[in-house]
């Protein structure tokens, strides 16, 4: 398509009239069915091989609604968009044709990765009706600048929880993950990100509300990170090292209180200690990021 580039901003930005002015453009037909050719088309790694429409169909703003401008201009809505978009009647009419369509890919996402990352409950719990895996392996989750780089390594698989647990931006998201509870997520997997489990994915963010729904699943607060074929960041180094690490050891290196005290509440020991003998403490006293309130997290470990 012409102005690509164009295209992908006014979508990420949520700029409805700016992409309204480029689909009227006499120049550039065909955009409603292209596929994105950029291999970096947006800050997360998502979105080469996708269609506007599939693009759209998870980056609502507030500022506009894309989705629903290329809509009125024609574009086609397959399983993926109807996934982003929450359009269970389009949806059923897909599978009942195309049982298989659930495994369908795109950027390596599988249509319920775009249902997660919109924070879709009700398409989550439609898609395991018509016999989608909530545990099937993923190779991305759309959350971190670096994944395109990875992509190509050999590592431990993501899992939709693990998205999940990474998307739960606010406490409306808590419905995915309990739909993926419904239709029996292992709360418990480990992920490649330095062997995390989904309660130290949402320790790293300090989603408060996220942690105290997976221990109320019956999640051990004190679940330990574990080794396994991790993603290889040469670049990248991170407040936390080891393993055998504990959902408090995270909260601490990443020097979040709320997550600290939440944990602290629901009974983490803050005497716990990781294969390399750190503790919560050890991990809050590096200081790891600047800026971030670390005297507010000893002091809550000292009191304990």
């Amino acid at each position: 398509m012409n102005n690509e580039r164009d295209y992908i901003d006014a979508i990420t930005s949520g700029d409805a009239a700016g992409l309204a002015k480029l689909l009227a453009s006499q120049e550039d037909v065909g955009s409603l069915t292209a596929t994105i050719t950029d291999p970096r088309p947006t800050n997360h790694a998502i979105g080469h091989g996708m269609t506007l429409l599939q693009l759209a169909s998870i980056r609502t703003r507030k500022s506009g609604d894309p989705a629903a401008v290329l809509l009125d201009h024609g574009a086609e809505v397959d399983l993926h968009s109807a996934c982003g978009l929450g359009m269970i009647d389009r949806i059923e009419e897909l599978l009942t044709e195309r049982p298989l369509g659930v495994n369908d890919q795109v950027d390596t996402y599988f249509p319920i990765q775009l249902a997660i990352t919109a924070g879709r409950s009700d398409v989550v719990q439609c898609l395991a009706n018509h016999g989608d895996d909530v545990n099937r392996d993923l190779k991305k989750v759309a959350y971190f600048g670096w994944e395109d780089d990875a992509c190509d390594q050999r590592y431990t698989p993501w899992r939709p929880i693990h998205m999940a647990s990474l998307w739960a931006l606010d406490s409306n998201r808590l419905q995915v993950a309990q739909a993926m509870v419904s239709a029996g997520a292992d709360l418990n997997a480990i992920s490649p990100l330095d062997g995390f489990r989904p309660i130290h994915l949402v320790a790293m963010p300090n989603r408060v509300e996220m942690i105290r729904f997976l221990v109320g699943q019956g999640v051990d607060v004190d679940s330990r990170t574990e080794a396994c074929a991790v993603i290889d960041l040469p670049n990248e180094n991170g407040p936390i090292t080891g393993y055998g690490n504990t959902a408090l050891m995270v909260a601490a290196a990443e020097g979040f209180p709320e997550a600290t005290a939440c944990l602290l509440e629901l009974g983490a020991d803050p005497k716990a200690v990781n294969d390399q003998g750190q503790t919560a403490i050890d991990f809050a006293n590096l200081k790891f990021w600047d800026g971030q309130p670390y005297e507010k997290v000893i002091d809550l470990l000292n009191n304990a």
